[in-house]
Order: structure tokens, then C-alpha cells, then sequence
């Protein structure tokens, strides 16, 4: 493990004990919850500090529905 990454995972780790309340006997639940934090934030192709995050998949703008031909104006009517 590098060691920005493990400097990274550390100081989470804590700030995830300090979020919780700093309970005794969780560090390592605390530490697996820092290491999977960092693990999405690779996968996602994140900046080194976590500021931001791209997205690999985001999902595609939807196009707006076309009107239909005789939309304005009401068919005539035979008569």
C-alpha cells in the first residue's frame, strides 16, 4: 500500500471514529469502511483528495419527447 494511500485511509478512519462518537473496539470496522471509502473513490477515477469525483457511468440527458404531427391544430373534420 502506498504511502499516500495509507496516510488517506488513516486520517478517514479516525474522522469516522470521531463521527461516531469515538467508540471503543471499532477500529477495525473503521478501518474497513476508510479502505472501501478509497477503493469507490478509485473505481470512480476520483481526485487524489476526494474534492471530485467522475462518474464513469452517468446516466445519458433525456432528449425531450418530439410533438407529433397535427399537434396544434385539431384534425378536420369530414362532414
Amino acid at each position: 500500500m502506498s504511502d499516500r494511500r495509507h496516510e488517506w485511509i488513516s486520517k478517514r478512519a479516525y474522522a469516522i471514529w470521531e463521527e461516531q462518537g469515538r467508540p471503543d473496539g471499532r477500529d477495525s470496522e473503521h478501518w474497513r469502511q476508510a479502505v472501501a471509502e478509497r477503493d469507490a473513490l478509485e473505481r470512480t477515477q476520483a481526485s487524489v483528495d476526494g474534492r471530485e469525483v467522475l462518474v464513469k457511468f452517468r446516466p445519458k440527458p433525456q432528449r425531450p419527447e418530439l410533438p407529433r404531427d397535427g399537434w396544434l391544430t385539431p384534425p378536420a373534420k369530414a362532414g
